[in-house]
């Protein structure tokens, strides 16, 4: 797809997030209800990533532009945020250590599934074998 049509997509998918936080008033911002239509999209095939591409490349390569006004809205209410850093230092802190632990344990998790669906063929496979050589060795139909 060139350009502009993907761009067009890309924000088709926005503002229909933004369409669907207003008229159902669901309790999540726009923009990350449009994040998660497209992730879905991406998901059921609907939408390749290659028809995305140049434009989703072009915005993560330029990701950090899309910080500075946070930035610099933070920066404008400096006294207010540095009268509550013991507060947003704990926060962070926290909230880091949170995030490292329920990661590491999705991630147990999901290799334990994985090894556990491996496990399940290697046995499938090893059952198949005893009875194909029992049966071939006993000369005669079962």
């Amino acid at each position: 797809m060139r350009i502009p049509l993907q761009l067009a997509v890309i924000f088709a998918i926005c503002v229909a997030g933004e369409v669907l936080h207003r008229i159902v008033g669901v309790p999540l911002p726009g923009n990350i209800i449009g994040m998660v239509i497209l992730l879905i999209l991406l998901c059921t095939k609907v939408i390749k990533p290659e028809h995305i591409s140049g434009v989703s490349g072009f915005f993560l390569k330029y990701l950090a532009l899309f910080f500075l006004p946070p930035s610099i809205a933070i920066m404008a209410v400096g006294d207010d945020v540095l009268s509550k850093w013991p507060l947003l230092l704990f926060l962070c802190i926290a909230l880091t250590i949170i995030t490292i632990a329920i990661g590491g344990r999705v991630t147990q998790f999901l290799v334990r599934r994985q090894e556990y669906r491996e496990n399940l063929a290697l046995r499938a496979e090893r059952l198949a074998k005893r009875a194909a050589a029992k049966g071939g060795s006993s000369g005669g139909e079962p």
